[in-house]
């Protein structure tokens, strides 16, 4: 049982060092505090199985990530907080990619739209793109075929591409 909840940690941990990778640089988050902050979100929870955990373990990070951004960007804007001057052009940064915090808002925001209009390929954007994972691991979380997801995955990529093309266009890996 011990060696299944370190397996199931280091698994976590991988993902959300995918999510910080794709954060703001300096993230206010360290993998361990996005574990434990998911953790106690997940806690008493059903999941089917260790691939579904990691897909809700993924959407958790993500709203984590969201809203540690949108607290330091309200603080950053006339919070009560002493801080130092961030300079323009902060980006998240990862070698696929680089997003200022508010193109991270914007995805964010169009992610919602498209759940509002098809909530598995929503899923499909969150758990590759945020999760890291691949479409095999998609495929079983979401009990749909491999060819579905990737389809899922295709037509995502171009609805948000679409959505986010005013602000520089979207940065989707072609995975």
């Amino acid at each position: 049982m011990l060696s299944e909840v370190e397996e199931v940690y280091g698994e976590l941990r991988k993902v959300a060092a995918i999510h910080l990778s794709r954060s703001v640089s300096r993230p206010s988050l360290q993998p361990t505090q996005l574990v434990h902050e998911v953790w106690v979100r997940l806690a008493g929870r059903g999941w089917k199985s260790k691939t579904h955990f990691l897909a809700l373990a993924s959407r958790a990070m993500r709203t984590v990530i969201i809203d540690a951004i949108r607290a330091r960007l309200a603080v950053k804007r006339g919070g009560d907080w002493h801080r130092a001057e961030v300079p323009p052009g902060v980006e998240i940064a990862s070698p696929a990619m680089s997003l200022s915090a508010d193109q991270v808002i914007d995805l964010d925001r169009a992610l919602e739209q498209l759940a509002a209009e098809d909530f598995r390929k929503a899923q499909v954007v969150e758990m590759h793109f945020f999760g890291g994972m691949e479409f095999k691991e998609i495929s079983e979380a979401l009990e749909v075929s491999m060819s579905t997801v990737k389809r899922d995955w295709q037509f995502s990529r171009a609805w948000l591409y679409t959505r986010l093309a005013p602000r520089e266009g979207s940065h989707l890996s072609e995975n």
